[in-house]
């Protein structure tokens, strides 16, 4: 399993860590990005996570190739 971190929209900035194959869908605000994802909540419905990373750059988090590593992380 890989996780991505992300930063969650707030006061106290926190960390989230999200499952690639997890994310549905992207919703790229002006100031966020909404990240859909497959886990649901009490009442069905999708659970949404708000970020503060661009969406471009969700997409390249979530789409880095696992098998390659990062330079300076080798």
């Amino acid at each position: 399993m890989r996780l991505v971190q992300l930063t969650l929209v707030g006061q106290a900035a926190m960390p989230v860590f999200l499952n690639p194959d997890h994310v549905v869908s992207l919703v790229a605000l002006p100031d966020r990005t909404q990240v859909i994802t497959t886990a649901t909540s009490p009442h069905g419905a999708s659970v949404i996570y708000d970020v503060t990373e661009l969406a471009a750059e969700v997409v390249r988090l979530l789409t880095i190739n696992p098998a390659v590593a990062p330079p300076g992380r080798a």
